[in-house]
């Protein structure tokens, strides 16, 4: 049988998670392609007569397409491709097989940062045999169980096994299977709004002036009917106004000799961000910082490096303008800890950010 990469696709998904640095936050919906590498186990079939039946142990390699409705529900697009032999006469096959199937995952439940997932789907299979005249197909059903882990915010890893059946035939086949996905149009989830409810006794009461903002003022003499809630006003019903220096200072930590922006920090860049939207003329200025592992040439450049990643993730996920965002590295100049212990190390590996202007504000309650 010719040899196929699977034992490559193997490798990447037990050597990945060494190298993991995001948590296990999977997306709420994302839409993912992958490759994966599978072996299959055709023992139980070898008794059977028909050349496709009657296959030797053989790899697979095979492209993936996944949609993930919600954390609960996905879907699994499949086409696999393989060289096998007969196992009795040593007949080169090839086989194209298409799968579609749909898979469960539990809500939070995770396993040492693994989420389990089963699943259920069809397979139409294309035998392709050498020195026959027609080709053979089947049709087969099959059942999945394995474990996924995000290993970055765009890729997650996956193992598990299959057990095939035909439908013809009847025979069953088991499957072990390892794949690595690349994610895209991710959604995650909103942080939940506060809401306060006042409960007030019913009495018959006249209507009283109508107010529709909310800001003391009625209807009737409101200037400006449109007021933002919770804001001071005139007499008018208009917000006062005050002129005030924004200065908000963002803290990002970095993995040892790592660039990447883990997304146990988005929370705390989207709120920078929402900061810069609310005051449209402000900059930013990120101050990437390194720790004193290695030369001070490289760290400088490190640092540049970190700045520009969190940079980035300004712009690519919450679609701040590049123009008003400045990088800098600090190199391991400015220490705000000892770095003589791991745990001081980790706090200078690090970016800070300062965004500054003057802006005129309304003034709230």
């Amino acid at each position: 049988m010719r040899a196929l990469p699977v034992k490559g696709v193997a490798l990447a998904v037990i050597l990945l998670p060494g190298v993991a640095f995001a948590k296990d936050d999977f997306p709420m919906e994302y839409n993912s392609v992958g490759i994966e590498g599978s072996y299959i186990d055709s023992g139980n079939s070898r008794d059977k007569d028909e050349t496709s039946d009657n296959l030797s142990n053989y790899g697979t390699f095979g492209l993936n397409f996944t949609r993930q409705f919600n954390p609960k529900v996905s879907m699994l697009l499949q086409g696999t491709y393989a060289e096998p032999e007969t196992r009795n006469t040593n007949i080169d096959v090839d086989m194209l097989r298409f799968s579609l199937g749909g898979r469960v995952h539990p809500g939070k439940f995770r396993l040492g940062g693994w989420r389990p997932f089963g699943g259920a789907g069809y397979s139409y299979t294309d035998f392709d045999v050498d020195q026959a005249v027609n080709s053979k197909t089947e049709d087969a059903i099959y059942a999945e169980g394995g474990f996924q882990r995000m290993v970055s915010q765009r890729f997650l890893i996956e193992a598990g096994v299959r057990a095939r059946a035909e439908l013809e035939d009847g025979y069953l086949d088991g499957e072990y299977f390892a794949g690595v996905h690349y994610m895209f149009g991710r959604e995650y989830p909103k942080a939940p709004k506060s809401e306060v409810v006042l409960q007030t006794k019913r009495e018959p009461k006249v209507a009283p002036p109508e107010d529709s903002d909310g800001d003391g003022v009625i209807d009737d003499i409101d200037k400006c009917p449109d007021t933002p809630e919770g804001a001071l006003v005139d007499s008018d019903g208009c917000a006062k106004e005050l002129t005030k220096e924004v200065r908000e200072t963002l803290y990002v930590e970095f993995e040892l000799d790592k660039t990447e922006v883990r997304s146990e920090f988005f929370p705390e860049i989207e709120k920078l961000a929402d900061v810069m939207k609310q005051y449209p003329s402000s900059t930013i200025l990120l101050e990437g910082h390194t720790d004193s592992s290695g030369s001070s040439r490289y760290n400088q450049q490190l640092s540049k490096s970190r700045a520009d990643a969190v940079m980035k993730v300004l712009i690519n996920e919450f679609s701040i303008d590049s123009d008003r965002i400045n990088t800098t590295g600090m190199g391991e100049s400015q220490p705000i800890a000892s770095n003589d212990t791991a745990e001081g190390r980790a706090k200078n590996r690090r970016v800070e950010a300062i965004v500054s202007g003057e802006y005129s504000e309304i003034i709230k309650k």
